[in-house]
């Protein structure tokens, strides 16, 4: 079994280096040792703005899960890219002509935050494409997880799940109740536009959104769903 997965990791290798025409040993040298040390740059980012690292054991499972299925629901499954979504991705830029940031897993979102520029085109697609497969090769899930939830941005200054836990609900992020969870997970779409203290209706909206992902995913019942969609989030300074 594991040499199945071995091999399969080595074509689609093979097959994004071909279409990326980047030289192996430019490739090997400009990112191998930054992928040796993701966990370390990313504690190092996150202390640089004021985060605290916490472990996946330290943050409520319900974050995790609503992450999942909101933002990348094969996971636990996939090599770190999802190729259905990068080729809608690929269409929409031969479309639009424009680069857009669709297709995107959890583990490419944060190797284009950790790793990457933030310049937006085709030939960065496919080193973030090449370095999410070779993170996930590297790293156990548990791991790329816990990298993701001190790495990614929430709004209103907060790096990372503890800064967000604070910023909004003056908590820590193991303490979260559903509904503060559920919220949180939306925002990272966008940060700014559903920032819940400046737009709460977009940032609700965005978690009802989350909600019924959960219920596709059978993670909730809709019943269940629509109480958490109107139970108070104490947040602060909100609107509830």
């Amino acid at each position: 079994m594991w040499e199945r997965q071995f091999k399969r990791i080595g074509v689609w290798l093979m097959v994004l280096w071909m279409v990326s025409a980047i030289p192996l040993g430019v490739f090997y040298a400009a990112y191998w040792s930054r992928i040796e040390q993701l966990p370390q740059s990313v504690a190092r980012y996150e202390q640089r703005h004021g985060g605290r690292w916490v472990t996946v054991n330290q943050v409520s499972p319900w974050v995790i899960k609503a992450l999942v299925a909101t933002e990348d629901r094969s996971f636990y499954t996939n090599w770190g890219i999802s190729l259905s979504g990068i080729g809608r991705s690929v269409l929409v830029d031969l479309n639009t002509g424009q680069p857009t940031e669709g297709g995107s897993t959890l583990t490419q979102q944060l190797v284009r935050d950790a790793l990457l520029s933030p310049v937006k085109e085709f030939r960065r697609k496919i080193s973030e494409a090449l370095l999410s497969v070779l993170v996930t090769a590297l790293y156990s899930k548990r791991q790329i997880l816990t990298c993701y939830l001190n790495e990614v941005y929430f709004g209103q200054g907060a790096y990372g799940i503890f800064a967000a836990s604070q910023r909004y609900f003056a908590t820590v992020p193991r303490a979260l109740s559903v509904p503060q969870a559920t919220l949180l997970a939306g925002l990272v779409q966008a940060p700014t536009a559903l920032d819940p203290v400046l737009h709460y209706q977009a940032a609700k909206n965005r978690q009802w959104i989350v909600l019924q992902s959960m219920v596709a995913d059978h993670m909730l019942s809709l019943q269940r769903a629509r109480s958490i969609f109107r139970a108070p989030l104490d947040l602060r300074g909100g609107s509830s």
